[in-house]
């Protein structure tokens, strides 16, 4: 159903230029913070040499994880033919598309220096391929990007409004981004679980939960950008894959609760000695907490059938599952998994305004490109 005044052929409604005027004032505020760190380096966040990550690094991690979710339509559709869910292969891939580009600014906004990212370029610097698992994440993550953007440049151009896109297009290229998307984020898990001074992350089970997690958030923003896109007459979407991505967001989450209690369990329950004092192996937060307490009331919600029928209950499931996978996933993960350091010091982080500015500056960024991607989609399927 398309509301009054939105159409195809009037890209342009009220509520497109509030939404836009807004996404443009917040991307500029982020801008001047980002000024403001590059005056004066990263003096100006709460990082220091304890606590190396935090709010730029917890967003990276939640946002690979968005890029890599795209891989479930896509293997519905390439390996289990589900044709009906072809419509929808577009809007996911300009989600991958939007994930990688912002995970990349919130490692640029880390560096603190970007320029010094000479040193990874061929020729200029060293990459250290293949012994680094930096440089598999690098080209992994520029792989994927460069591959989905042929891929919807490719599909945008053979798709009519009345057929799906030709196997043709989906084909080799689509196997190719369900690899490189399982590939991104299992090398990012490697980043972590290959630091054996890091007692919370050196561990086997950390790679196959961020697949999951990934598949479960990137599950529920697909599920919010379709019922909007189906809500204001944008896309016609079927409603197969809204009850399909609920059924992935459905089995996702039990097994991210399960996989997440295994592996609490060796982090919660021994008690190791330092300095006289016995701590838990790892610092489980208030934070933390309230991450696993969404999980659990999104997984509530979804598996009750009345209540994931009904979309108004979808949605609010799926923002607590949002939430709270980027709660534990985050902060929760990185701050939780640098304490104890090495030295068994216990160091209390909270992001500065600085970079909680800078943040929602490529947040919005994110938001404005993923707008722009829809709409030059739309120009092309009418």
């Amino acid at each position: 159903m398309v509301p009054p005044g939105s159409t195809v052929g009037c890209p342009n409604p009220w509520y497109y230029r509030v939404w836009m005027i807004g996404l443009v004032g917040v991307f500029f505020w982020g801008l001047v913070g980002y000024r403001q760190q590059w005056q004066r380096g990263l003096a100006v966040t709460a990082l220091s040499d304890q606590t190396p990550w935090g709010l730029y690094i917890a967003n990276f991690l939640f946002l690979v994880g968005i890029a890599a979710s795209a891989v479930v339509l896509l293997a519905a559709v390439q390996l289990f033919h589900r044709q009906d869910l072809s419509p929808t292969l577009l809007p996911a891939k300009a989600l991958a598309i939007t994930a990688v580009l912002m995970s990349l600014l919130f490692v640029t906004a880390d560096l603190g220096h970007p320029e010094r990212i000479w040193h990874a370029l061929p020729l200029l610097g060293s990459l250290n391929f293949p012994t680094s698992i930096l440089a598999w994440d690098i080209l992994a993550l520029s792989a994927y990007l460069l591959l989905n953007m042929g891929l919807v440049w490719r599909q945008s151009r053979t798709m009519t409004p009345s057929a799906p896109p030709s196997q043709h297009t989906v084909g080799m290229g689509s196997i190719l981004a369900i690899v490189l998307g399982l590939s991104i984020h299992t090398i990012t898990a490697f980043m972590l679980a290959g630091t054996p001074s890091r007692p919370m992350w050196f561990n086997p089970l950390l790679a196959p939960r961020f697949i999951v997690s990934a598949f479960a958030a990137g599950s529920a923003l697909m599920i919010i950008l379709f019922l909007i896109l189906n809500r204001w007459g944008v896309f016609s979407l079927p409603q197969s894959a809204i009850r399909f991505l609920s059924q992935v967001l459905t089995a996702t989450l039990l097994i991210h609760l399960f996989l997440l209690g295994v592996e609490s369990f060796s982090h919660v329950y021994p008690v190791v000695h330092q300095g006289g004092v016995d701590h838990h192996a790892t610092p489980w937060t208030l934070w933390t907490q309230v991450a696993i307490g969404l999980s659990v009331l999104a997984t509530l919600i979804m598996i009750y059938p009345r209540w994931r029928m009904n979309r108004q209950m979808v949605a609010i499931a799926c923002g607590f599952a949002l939430t709270g996978i980027w709660m534990e996933k985050g902060l929760g993960l990185v701050i939780a998994g640098l304490n104890p350091t090495p030295l068994g010091e216990w160091v209390v982080y909270i992001p500065s305004a600085v970079e909680i500015q800078i943040s929602l500056g490529i947040w919005a960024f994110g938001a404005l490109l993923l707008t722009e991607l829809l709409r030059w989609i739309v120009r092309h399927r009418s």
